[in-house]
């Protein structure tokens, strides 16, 4: 298919003010990648962030890869079925390391460069023993959904690519995984003024199945809410087939419903200072999450079962309050009626609960 490069281009323009010495600290403005692999069962994400402004702000680089637990020496595997690891750094932002047409992000441990079409993305931390290299091309149709969405204090503005062809290497551990174009690469970008901590919250997730004859289907939620999710905006859920979008379910179609861990459980948590400050934090997790849409034509039903968490700690850059991410992990069904035709897709799922 054909990408409407002036559309993508508008997605990953960069938003955040790169010249402005007294542009807000509450700026913020990330890429984020996502990537699945039916056949091994691996799941990655990949978000780098700048916050504030060039010489007095930060750039923050995340990296957490979740990996069947039969990938371990037996004598360091854990009883799970799946194992969670990862790594967040941050650095001052050097006012040479982001530049706009065409994006390029470059710092310790990270670089990543959007041009056209192609992007290519590194990020590794020795330490942490994790690394990753690739090299995507855009397949799927960009969407532009929101550019100035009321959000906390200020606004977020919301843009994703869900399918990018790519290649590339994984290492967790010292144990190389090669990235190969059956893996799946969902990519997002967001963008705007908010405060961490504030009451603010959202759920989210991007989902990809394949059935029988080989139709891939992505299934992309969105849904703002306040910290507490007592009060939610209006939702909506992305249907794309073979990489072209097919059907947007709206508000009170969609119905979501959420299931929980039947007791507290403290989660691994990045980063590490984070993980200290609130060792003793309990929290019912997310463990399935069923989705029903359906109006005058179309219906939908997705099964989530959720099999890994790690909370991501987000500290506001000016005030000691925080966002807490359950970055979330699992296999999902799908029965999707478009029509009337009917599409069965089962695969893997990668999720945000943002309290």
């Amino acid at each position: 298919m054909t990408i409407d490069e002036q559309k993508l281009a508008r997605v990953e323009q960069l938003r955040i003010p790169l010249d402005d010495p007294s542009a807000p600290l509450d700026w913020k403005d990330w890429y984020h990648y996502v990537l699945l692999d039916p056949d091994t069962q691996i799941r990655v994400l990949v978000n780098l962030t700048a916050i504030a402004r060039p010489g007095t702000g930060e750039i923050q680089t995340s990296l957490m890869v979740t990996i069947p637990t039969d990938f371990l020496d037996s004598d360091c595997r854990p009883a799970a079925p799946f194992a969670s690891f990862g790594t967040t750094f941050s650095q001052e932002w050097n006012p040479s390391q982001i530049s706009p047409e065409p994006v390029h992000w470059q710092g310790q441990g990270m670089e990543l460069q959007v041009n056209g079409t192609q992007t290519r993305l590194e990020v590794q931390d020795r330490r942490s023993q994790l690394f990753i290299k690739l090299a995507a091309t855009a397949t799927a149709t960009p969407l532009l959904v929101t550019e100035n969405s009321p959000f906390g204090s200020g606004f977020i503005g919301w843009g994703l690519v869900p399918g990018l062809q790519v290649r590339g290497n994984l290492s967790v551990g010292g144990r190389s995984f090669p990235i190969h174009p059956n893996w799946f690469c969902y990519h997002d970008r967001n963008f705007g003024r908010f405060r961490w901590g504030e009451d603010i919250g959202w759920e989210w997730f991007v989902a990809f199945g394949t059935c029988i004859d080989g139709t891939a289907i992505t299934l992309v939620l969105d849904r703002r809410t306040n910290k507490d999710h007592s009060q939610g905006g209006f939702p909506y859920i992305f249907i794309y087939v073979n990489h072209q979008l097919r059907k947007v379910f709206l508000g009170a179609t969609l119905q979501i419903n959420w299931d929980w861990s039947e007791l507290p459980v403290i989660p691994p948590r990045l980063p590490g200072i984070m993980a200290l400050l609130f060792s003793d934090r309990l929290l019912q997790t997310p463990s399935a999450l069923q989705i029903i849409a359906a109006d005058e034509q179309d219906q939908l039903l997705i099964e989530i079962d959720f099999e890994s968490v790690v909370e991501l700690i987000v500290p506001d850059n000016q005030q000691r309050q925080y966002t807490f991410i359950e970055e979330l992990t699992g296999s999902a069904a799908v029965t999707l009626k478009l029509g009337e035709k009917t599409w069965l897709a089962t695969g893997l799922v990668y999720g945000e609960y943002v309290i």
